[in-house]
This record gives C-alpha cells, sequence and structure tokens, in this order.
C-alpha cells in the first residue's frame, strides 16, 4: 500500500473525475472488496480454532459473517482483468509498472511479519502473545532467531502462519506474470471462444466437491500427476477472463441485471453458509474440509 500527501491526493482525484475514461462503479466495487477484505480477517479467527468453532455462538455468527464476506478476492481478480486485460504495453514494461508495485511492499511487510516473533521474544513477551495474534501460530510458537531466519528465507516459496493473508500477493504475482502471454490469445479470440473457456471454467469451479465426495482423484490425477483433464481452465484466470468479458458485453438492462445478481448471491450465500456452517460444526474437519464451501462464493462474485 503507498500512501500520499493529501494535496497530490486531491489532485489525483479532481483529475480522476475529469477523466472521461474513469470507471466510478469499478470504484465502489474496489471498496466494498477492500471492507470486505478487513473484515473476514477479523472474523476468520472464530472459524479457524475448534474450540471456538465448538461455541454455537460463535460458530453461527462466523458462518454469517464468512459467507457474507467470501466473494473479496474474486471480485478483486475480476477488476484486474477488467482494467488491465488486454495489455498492451511490451511485456518487459508491463513486469517492471507492476512488479515494483507489488513485489516492494510484499517484501517488506513479509519481513516485518516474520521478524516480529523475534521481536517479542527480545522484549521478553510471552510466545502466548503469537497465539493470540495470529490464528495458525499455534499453541507454542517459536520466538528463535533461527525460526524467524527460516521463515525469511522461505518466502521466496511460500507464505507461512504469520503470513497467511499474504496468499493473495503470490497469487495475484503469478497472474501478472501470465497476463501478457493471456492477452495475446484474447486479442485474438472470439466471443464464441471466450464463452467457450467461461464454460469449462465454470464446470472446474466444481471439482473441489467431486474429490471431496467421489473420488480424491479425478480426470487422470494421481500420486504422479497433479494436472487433470480441465487444470488448463481452471483457476483465477477465469475470473480475468470474466472479469474482461462482463465489461463490455452486459446486454441485460439494469432491472433484469439486479434480479439476476441478487438470485446468484442468495444461492451462493446459501449454500456457502449451510455448508461452512455444516463443516465446522464439526471438530475433527481437516482445513481442506473447512475451506470446501467457499468456493461457493462464485456465483455470488458474478
Amino acid at each position: 500500500m503507498s500512501y500520499h500527501c493529501p494535496n497530490f491526493a486531491i489532485e489525483k482525484i479532481e483529475y480522476q473525475m475529469k477523466n472521461v475514461n474513469h470507471i466510478v462503479w469499478a470504484d465502489l466495487i474496489r471498496v466494498i472488496a477492500i471492507l470486505m477484505v478487513i473484515c473476514i480477517h477479523c472474523s476468520d479467527p472464530f472459524n479457524v480454532s475448534p474450540e471456538a468453532r465448538l461455541n454455537p455462538e460463535y460458530n453461527l455468527w462466523g458462518s454469517i459473517y464468512g459467507a457474507f464476506l467470501r466473494p473479496c478476492v474474486p471480485l478483486f481478480v475480476m477488476l484486474t482483468g477488467m482494467l488491465l486485460l488486454p495489455v498492451e504495453q511490451e511485456i518487459g514494461q508491463f513486469y517492471k509498472k507492476r512488479m515494483l508495485r507489488v513485489i516492494v511492499p510484499f517484501i517488506v511487510w513479509s519481513l516485518l511479519y516474520n521478524l516480529f516473533p523475534w521481536f517479542t521474544g527480545i522484549l521478553g513477551l510471552d510466545n502466548s502473545v503469537l497465539s493470540e495474534m495470529f490464528a495458525y501460530a499455534g499453541e507454542s510458537p517459536s520466538q528463535t532467531w533461527d525460526s524467524c531466519l527460516h521463515n525469511i528465507l522461505m518466502i521466496p516459496f511460500n507464505f507461512n502462519t504469520y503470513t497467511v493473508p499474504l496468499w493473495y500477493i503470490y497469487m495475484l504475482i503469478g497472474l501478472y506474470l501470465y497476463m501478457p502471454f493471456f492477452s495475446a490469445w484474447l486479442k485474438q479470440a472470439t466471443e464464441k471462444q471466450m464463452k467457450i473457456f467461461l464454460s469449462v471454467w465454470f464446470i472446474t469451479l466444481f471439482l473441489p466437491y467431486c474429490q471431496e465426495y467421489i473420488s480424491s482423484y479425478i480426470g487422470g490425477t494421481c500420486a504422479w500427476n497433479d494436472y487433470g483433464t480441465l487444470y488448463y481452465f481452471s483457476g483465477f484466470s477465469g475470473y480475468l477472463l470474466l472479469g474482461y468479458y462482463l465489461k463490455d458485453r452486459n446486454k441485460l438492462s439494469m432491472k433484469k441485471t439486479v434480479v439476476l445478481s441478487l438470485i446468484l448471491f442468495s444461492v451462493g450465500y446459501a449454500i456457502t453458509y449451510y455448508g461452512f456452517r455444516n463443516m465446522t460444526s464439526q471438530p475433527d474437519i481437516t482445513e481442506r474440509q473447512m475451506e470446501l464451501f467457499f468456493y461457493t462464493v462464485r456465483p455470488m462474485s458474478f
């Protein structure tokens, strides 16, 4: 996140208001998604702890809020696709502009998060402070420099228990790397081809349920192959394309758009709420099972 002096911020807002290409409703969606992210990180700790989940009141409200707030990440990715696709810049210029905006603050915050446990040890604080502040830290998190250094060295590979919210940045960097190549196809793709891609991608949204309730291996996946039949249509790339596709192709009236949106949101919310509440009410579920019904936020995002 970057910070600017008030005068510059005001000038920037005034410039954007005069810019005919400025999309006000996109800003509104971005603000809503930001608020969702903030709120969901306040409610998630009640869903992570088995003790909290077994409390009927915590389980109820954690499910109510958790189900309502889940569309935040798909909304962000759809906005990215809407605003940046197709990439018109030279690939090096695009990477330089986008990556620097993301990687520099990402490294700074990753270091601060991973140094924090060590700082608490230097200050003589009990490690229970870490358990209270970080929902995934466990009962006896380490405060040693060795653990801190190990976590820092692992930053290029993945997030850890102290940097869970930064999973999104790893995903976003991957999307930025992918977008110039995806754009090459997008510039040549017909509307029919985009619809076919989105249709197949939509089917992949249900694969996690097939893996949970039918077979853990689907479409040719096995112990030595993680890439099944529809793997190449799956993931957040579908949201990128969906955001781009919906930008100028909504031919429905405002009334029909609102009605359809409410129906999709209601269906997605109901399934997410009831499925998530049922899962989290069981003390012995795995983390994967707990997250399973978050996939039903897709219709809510549309």
